[in-house]
């Protein structure tokens, strides 16, 4: 699997202006409240690319009492990194905030993505991230400079009090 790599330039501005603004409150609520928030929000437009093209059984309809097909499990989390999730390849120690798309866990969304040795892979996650890629960065450029200021707005008020 190949990685994208991004040049990025100005997150330790960034970092050191929350920690500016955030004097006096915890840093980790500061960036759950801004960071996570804009990571969340950029990332939806994946989640819905996702849901579109996962793979689904159009002979085999969705029943209560069926297993649900891969569109229905997707989900999108975004959080200040666990120590497990710096275990990845993917997370380093110095990511202040991650965003993730997944779907259930299982031997078919496995052989869906990566292929097994009857089917080749029909990769609908990496396309769907690798697909709209610039346009998340894009959003969470234009999501930061929304919540940042608001947020910082927020906490001088209620300093004030």
């Amino acid at each position: 699997m190949d990685k994208v790599t991004w040049k990025v330039e100005g997150f330790a501005e960034l970092e050191q202006q929350l920690k500016a603004f955030s004097d006096g409150y915890r840093y980790d609520l500061v960036a759950r409240q801004t960071l996570v928030k804009a990571a969340k929000t950029s990332m939806e437009r994946v989640l819905f690319d996702v849901i579109a093209n996962a793979p689904y059984d159009t002979d085999r309809p969705a029943t209560d009492s069926d297993k649900p097909h891969l569109r229905y499990t997707a989900r999108l989390d975004a959080r200040i990194p666990y120590e497990k999730d710096k275990m990845s390849d993917f997370v380093k120690d110095t990511d202040a905030v991650i965003a993730v798309v997944s779907v259930k866990k299982s031997a078919v969304s496995l052989s869906h993505e990566f292929g097994n040795a009857r089917t080749g892979a029909k990769h609908f996650l990496r396309n769907a991230l690798e697909s709209n890629a610039t346009k998340v960065v894009n959003d969470l450029k234009s999501e930061l400079a929304i919540i940042i200021p608001e947020y910082a707005k927020k906490l001088s008020r209620m300093r004030k009090k």
